[in-house]
């Protein structure tokens, strides 16, 4: 075993620290497993060295430190998202699919949208269905309504509203017993 200096040790230690603490905080969600994987960071890196390994060049002592580090965060994820299988006497799990009065509401949902779509302005309705419906390349549709993209966050903005208030106005009326 090559020999130990305390003092490199500690200021490995007090240099690397805080920087390791907050990549790992980034990473994993618990303070308990950020402690952890912080030790075992350092414990690792520590026992590199003293088992008489060198790096080529002193320079990439951080980058190899926090290669390190990503490493051991990812063995702790994959560790934390392992699933253990069910017993076989396990209840029965309750059925995933949407029960009917959910299916009902989306349907009614759905239904409420389309009728406010069609109350907007064409160019307010083409500009919802592309930028959410269909998720369109924002700077695309900024080339074919010749805005940039500030104007077009105003244009969105707008059009959100009228679609708001054209709903607003739709639910109002269905309350009232009126047509829809």
């Amino acid at each position: 075993m090559a020999h130990r200096d305390p003092d490199a040790e500690n200021l490995l230690v007090s240099t690397f620290h805080r920087a390791l603490q907050l990549k790992l905080r980034r990473r994993l969600r618990s303070p308990e497993l950020v402690q952890d994987a912080s030790q075992e960071t350092f414990l690792r890196v520590l026992s590199y060295f003293r088992s008489g390994k060198t790096l080529e060049n002193p320079a990439s002592l951080p980058g190899f430190m926090h290669s390190v580090c990503h490493n051991i965060s990812l063995e702790f994820i994959r560790q934390a998202t392992r699933y253990s299988q069910i017993p076989e006497n396990a209840p029965e799990t309750a059925d995933a699919a949407a029960s009917a009065e959910v299916l009902m509401l989306s349907q009614e949902t759905q239904t409420a949208v389309r009728q406010a779509l069609d109350g907007l302005p064409q160019k307010d309705r083409e500009l919802l269905r592309r930028v959410f419906l269909e998720e369109e390349d924002k700077d695309r549709v900024c080339q074919e309504f010749q805005v940039d993209r500030t104007y077009l966050r105003v244009l969105l903005h707008r059009a959100r509203l009228r679609f708001k208030a054209v709903l607003v106005q739709s639910d109002s009326r269905q309350a009232a017993g009126g047509p829809g």
